[in-house]
């Protein structure tokens, strides 16, 4: 499951900050240099920041972490 936060009026930083508090295993960060690049910026809800990565690359992360049932996933989601 997932919810995307588009609305203009919030700064960034606020959403962000709003995200971590609903306790959202993953956030994915998409600001305009993400868009023009294709990536997003994966970041946790205990603010680990992965970085930026592709797509494609977090979509095949987050299905390997589903299909093996990974408990601790924001721990591991940089091995996988």
């Amino acid at each position: 499951m997932c919810e995307a936060d588009c609305d203009p009026g919030d700064t960034m930083n606020k959403k962000i900050r709003n995200a971590q508090l609903a306790q959202y295993n993953f956030i994915m960060v998409v600001g305009k240099k993400e868009v023009e690049s294709g990536t997003v910026n994966v970041r946790t809800r205990d603010n680990k920041v992965h970085g930026e990565r592709s797509v494609e690359d977090v979509i095949l992360r987050f299905r390997k972490l589903q299909n093996e049932r990974v408990k601790n996933s924001e721990e591991t989601f940089e091995d996988n």
